[in-house]
Formats: C-alpha cells, structure tokens, sequence
C-alpha cells in the first residue's frame, strides 16, 4: 500500500510539473502547440524518473549493520544452493532432477534479486532461514538413501514423502519470488501507462490535423 502511494504521488507530481511546463513553454514560444506538447512531456519523463530514484536511494538507505547482515545471509544461501546443485548431481532419478533443478533456479534468483534490491530481503528472509536449510538437508539425506542398496516399507514411503514435499517446497519458492519481484512489476505497469498516455495525447495533436484538412477538403 505504502508503495501504491508513492507511486501515485509520483505521477501526481510528474504530470503537473509536466502540465506547467507546457503551458509556460506555449505561451514563451508564440503558442507552438508541438513544441510546448514536447517539453511538457519531457519534463513529465525527467521528474518522474528524478523522483523514482530518490525513492530508490531511500527504500535502500539501509544501515551498515543491516547491509553486513544481508550480505551475511545471502552468502549462507549460496552456499546451501550450491549444495543443493551439488546433490542434484548424484540423484538417478529424472523426475526429482528436475524437481531439485526447479528449485535451485527459483532460489538463484531469489538471491540474485536481493542482491539487486537488499531492502526486499524481509520478503524472503524466513525462506532462507527456515525453508532453504530444511531443504538441502531433505535432499541430501534424500539422495544418500536412494543410493543404498536396500529398502523398507519405511524408506520408500519417507522417500515418497520428500518427493511430494519438494513439489511443494517449489511452489512456495516460486510465489515468494513473485513477491520480490511485485514491486518491480508495479513500476513497469505505471511507466507503461504514462508511455501509453504520452502516445495518445501525441497522435490527439494529428487526429486534429487531419479532420480539418478533411473538413477543408469539403467546404472546397
């Protein structure tokens, strides 16, 4: 909620500064209507990115503490990834290949985005704390008993088990990257819709242009 705010305060902001640059640029270069149209918008564009990386540099300003802390745990979380890859290797079957593969590749750019943007790392911080070290440990106790030459009732149902719970494990790893990534896609959505609005007021300008060459055509 707190980011839907900003982001409309932002294009609030944006849009008049955009507005009062038109109209000053209008009436200073003898009422050229594309020339004040253009730098309307190009204020609109500069301000809105200008505000956006502030916002950034803000959501971002983290404590040295806090950042020594991330980077701490975000190295933990490369290296049970990298076990899990590990492990991935020495598993007969294809089917739970590709479940521990699904898995490493969501959990990569799990890390990758939090490197990119530290202050998300709340969003995942329970998965790499609780989730991810549970994880490695199933799959690698997972793939030491596969390998054993004997089994029980016992075994192949934990074994079953840990096939089913990896299934979920990667689901809940996919949704939690969503969410990382939700703000991300939030912006893209709001800079797409100030692109969209800026095509339409620049083919309005046209649309006029060619209805009174029409109309002229006709009193003719």
């Amino acid at each position: 909620m707190k980011q839907l705010l900003k982001t409309l305060w932002r294009w609030f902001v944006s849009w008049n500064v955009g507005v009062i640059v038109a109209v000053a640029t209008f009436f200073l270069a003898d009422f050229h209507f594309f020339s004040s149209f253009f730098s309307g918008m190009g204020a609109m564009v500069v301000t809105s990115m200008i505000m956006k990386k502030r916002d950034g540099r803000l959501a971002g300003n983290l404590l040295k503490e806090e950042k020594a802390y991330i980077r701490a745990q975000l190295g933990e979380a490369r290296k049970k990834w990298k076990r899990m890859r590990i492990a991935r290797f020495r598993v007969r079957s294809l089917v739970m290949w590709q479940k521990i593969s699904r898995i490493c590749a969501v959990v990569d750019k799990m890390i990758r985005a939090v490197e990119q943007h530290p202050h998300q790392f709340r969003l995942a911080q329970s998965f790499f704390l609780n989730e991810l070290s549970t994880a490695v440990t199933m799959i690698e106790k997972y793939v030491y008993l596969t390998n054993q030459p004997v089994r029980n009732q016992e075994m192949k149902e934990m074994l079953w088990k840990t096939e089913r719970l990896l299934d979920e494990l990667a689901a809940s790893a996919e949704q939690r990257l969503l969410e990382i990534l939700s703000n991300d896609v939030f912006d893209l959505k709001v800079e797409a819709k100030l692109l969209e609005q800026s095509l339409e007021q620049q083919k309005l300008p046209e649309t006029m242009e060619w209805r009174k060459e029409n109309d002229y055509e006709t009193v003719r």
